[in-house]
């Protein structure tokens, strides 16, 4: 039976991604559901024009809307979800792991902190392109903590224009590599492998520095 892990929020699909790819170098079979509305993760796949309903892409199979009933029945160790914007509970429910990917817009965060609240389920909040500023992060932070007892951990990823850059890139087929990614983001990934399993420090970077060039693990998914 494989790990649930779901991505949700404001701008998850390329962090989701990434850790895919990140954690198959380390020789896991790993899914990769496309389970949103807009269909953002799925289309930033190097595909053909025409695309069908599955797709495997360096040793990561991405799949698109796949029946909620089947996600514990696929043959792999981890599936990562986009769950999209404003998931239904029980796809919450399902996954092991959930990870909020929220910009610091504070109609988003006052959102997102009703609809934690509301759910009833602990998330990891993976704050992300907030501006380097000691002052205002307190800010953002208290007022997504505010009556909020649902975050069970933070991650911090600074705005940086080569993340951006490479997050409007993927929308164009253009995710060959992502070597120039930022230290911040960098360390985000690797924040997330330790969470979805543990590896030693060694592995989980060599995993990321991998997946940024390109490599894949010996092992096929599927």
């Amino acid at each position: 039976m494989p790990k649930i892990i779901g991505f949700f929020g404001s701008y998850p699909a390329d962090i989701c991604l990434y850790a895919a790819y990140a954690l198959q170098n380390t020789g896991r079979r790993v899914c990769v559901i496309d389970n949103s509305d807009d269909g953002e993760l799925f289309y930033c796949i190097p595909a053909p024009d025409v695309r069908p309903d599955a797709v495997t892409f360096r040793n990561v199979d991405f799949l698109r809307l796949e029946p909620v009933v089947r996600w514990h029945e696929l043959d792999y160790e981890y599936v990562f979800v986009q769950l999209g914007a404003q998931p239904p509970e029980l796809c919450l429910a399902l996954c092991s792991v959930r990870i909020l990917v929220a910009d610091c817009e504070r109609r988003n965060l006052d959102f997102y902190n009703g609809y934690m609240q509301r759910s009833g389920m602990p998330a990891a909040v993976l704050l992300r392109g907030f501006c380097l500023d000691r002052d205002l992060l307190r800010k953002v932070k208290k007022h997504l903590e505010s009556g909020n007892a649902f975050i069970d951990k933070w991650l911090m990823l600074p705005f940086h224009r080569a993340d951006e850059a490479y997050r409007l890139e993927m929308q164009f087929g253009q995710l060959d590599e992502f070597v120039h990614i930022s230290p911040g983001m960098e360390q985000v990934l690797m924040q997330l492998l330790c969470m979805i399993e543990a590896y030693d420090c060694s592995g989980i970077i060599r995993a990321v520095q991998d997946a940024k060039n390109g490599k894949m693990a010996c092992s096929c998914a599927g």
